[in-house]
């Protein structure tokens, strides 16, 4: 699905939704760090079956990452078309708008 980013971004979230989306983000981090470890074992593999089972689980793994990505941006969604207030648009095309506030004052 595609949905408007000006609307349905972080900044646009309440501070309670917000903690949830960190800790979501938290989780997707850690599938990145396994997604690493596996890619180094896979090259420190001595034989082609222990390879193939780390390339295996890199695929894997890169696809339940992207699955959680997409899971989080739909959340997102639904959270803020929950919000009884008006929701401001804001000038992005980043679902994690004001994750960053630092990187965006450049």
């Amino acid at each position: 699905m595609t949905y408007n980013t000006k609307v349905f971004n972080y900044s646009n979230l309440a501070e309670e939704d917000k903690q949830i989306v960190v800790a979501q983000l938290l989780m997707l981090d850690s599938i990145e760090n396994v997604i690493t470890e596996y890619t180094f074992s896979n090259e420190a593999a001595d034989n082609q079956l222990e390879r193939i089972s780390y390339q295996e689980g890199i695929k894997a793994l890169i696809e339940a990452k992207q699955s959680m990505y997409d899971d989080i941006i739909e959340w997102m969604v639904f959270a803020i078309e929950g919000y009884e207030h008006e929701i401001e648009e804001v000038d992005t095309d980043d679902f994690f708008y004001g994750l960053y506030p630092e990187s965006e004052n450049k």
